[in-house]
């Protein structure tokens, strides 16, 4: 009788190790299928150069970019843990239906002033926050309005179409940043006296030589740069998209030194890559202490965000570039004791990069100085100190660090940009079927006992 049972003896002891091994296998599975699917989704969808603007006592704008035409929004809230008021793209709210974009603006009002508020932003199937930690920004206090002064221009293609639905970035000397769209005709305003320093104090600025800096994010269409002053705003000449422009009257200096007034293109509209200018790059030259970070070329570091740094004459205007992927600009001044201190926007990837300086000398003279860097990899800094980095001018969210997911309702948010998602989900099928294959394990080393008995 106990042979002729062996059988039944070995099958529930068989059938347990077998669901025991399907269960891990399947989960092994769904796991990398889930990952996999949305990491490829990671990329496409994951908002890329955040950044707040048109911050005040009531208000505030989030803009974004994406590789591919998807829809966005916002959710936001002054509760960290309620963060579930939607704010849907201006276009969106106009049209009445979601759409999708490239570049993404949403702008939202009603706040209570000098509050914290918390958000995250929704970019197409997923929600997205700052490394583990929703976006915060702290709206302004209230403060009497001064006298409208609205500034316009127009961002066009380089074969003269208009371009719309660009964003505008715009800061005037000491301000933060304000912003506005592109019409179907490429047209664009703003008002420049809503502009607030970084203490959140109404800006004062002189309306005829004021410098404003501009950037034009047009989404997978291109960028573009310009600087102009407050004497040529109204309107501002055509931005052209992918070229970098000056609307301001600089004297280019001939191999004399004097000043050549023939060089000055018609109207003073000229292309930063076409003026004649001495270009500096030896640090053993005289004025090599215009830029002290980084101190010599190819100098490496290990950060993304690096603080820039040097001296120039106090008060001196500079426009700063860092050539990187997306070409970044701003203009900011030396203070008093001719120190100045600037960090880029928005982290740099690495590889290798070089920042230009340009100012206008004491005498008159149009300046170039040109450095290159090399920003390392996470994983490979080697000790290599990074340059300390402290807020700047401009207000922005560059999210960094490894992503991070956010579980809302049914779905997984993962962090901002590089589309490493961690799953979730996907295990409960493995801890199911392995209890299952547990169980029937030990019932067949019970019933092996008992069959014997």
């Amino acid at each position: 009788m106990a042979k002729s049972g062996l059988m039944g003896k070995r099958i529930p002891t068989i059938v347990g190790i077998l669901i025991l091994l399907g269960g891990l296998f399947a989960g092994v599975v769904l796991v990398n299928g889930r990952q996999g699917l949305l990491t490829k989704a990671g990329p496409t969808e994951a908002p890329k150069n955040v950044k707040i603007s048109n911050l005040g006592s009531n208000t505030f704008t989030v803009s974004w970019t994406t590789d591919t035409p998807v829809t966005g929004y916002i959710k936001y809230s002054e509760d960290p843990t309620k963060i579930n008021t939607p704010g849907g793209d201006i276009r969106d709210q106009i049209s009445g239906s979601s759409q999708s974009y490239t570049n993404h603006y949403v702008s939202v009002t009603g706040l209570n002033p000098d509050k914290t508020n918390y958000f995250m932003i929704g970019s197409g199937s997923q929600l997205y926050d700052d490394t583990g930690k929703p976006f915060e920004v702290r709206i302004l206090q209230q403060v009497i309005a001064p006298p409208e002064d609205v500034i316009t221009g127009k961002v066009i293609g380089a074969d003269g179409s208009p371009i719309n639905n660009a964003i505008v970035y715009v800061e005037a000397e000491g301000s933060q940043t304000l912003s506005a769209m592109t019409k179907a005709d490429g047209t664009w305003r703003l008002n420049l006296a809503l502009s607030r320093t970084d203490t959140g104090a109404v800006l004062t600025y002189d309306p005829a030589t004021t410098l404003i800096s501009i950037f034009v994010q047009a989404g997978i269409s291109g960028t573009a740069t310009a600087i102009t002053n407050t004497g040529k705003d109204k309107p501002v000449p055509d931005i052209v998209l992918g070229k970098n422009q000056s609307f301001i009257d600089t004297s280019t200096a001939t191999q004399s030194g004097a000043i050549d007034s023939g060089t000055i293109k018609s109207g003073g509209f000229k292309s930063i890559t076409e003026q004649a200018a001495p270009v500096t790059t030896d640090n053993s030259a005289p004025g090599s202490q215009i830029i002290t970070n980084p101190a010599i070329n190819g100098e490496m570091i290990a950060t993304s965000s690096p603080e820039f740094s040097g001296k120039l004459a106090p008060g001196t205007s500079i426009r700063i570039t860092v050539h990187s992927a997306t070409e970044l600009t701003q203009v900011i001044k030396a203070d008093p004791s001719g120190q100045w201190k600037w960090t880029p926007p928005q982290g740099l990837e690495p590889g290798i990069h070089t920042i230009t300086l340009e100012y206008t000398d004491a005498n008159n003279v149009f300046q170039q100085v040109v450095r290159s860097f090399t920003v390392l990899a996470a994983d490979n800094t080697g000790g290599i100190p990074a340059f300390t980095a402290t807020p700047s001018a401009t207000i922005t969210i560059t999210p960094t660090g490894t992503p991070s997911l956010t579980p809302t309702m049914t779905s997984t948010m993962p962090a901002t940009t590089s589309g490493t998602i961690t799953s979730t989900g996907a295990m409960d099928a493995t801890l199911i079927m392995g209890a299952a294959g547990l169980i029937l394990f030990i019932f067949g080393r019970v019933s092996k006992k008992w069959w014997k008995d």
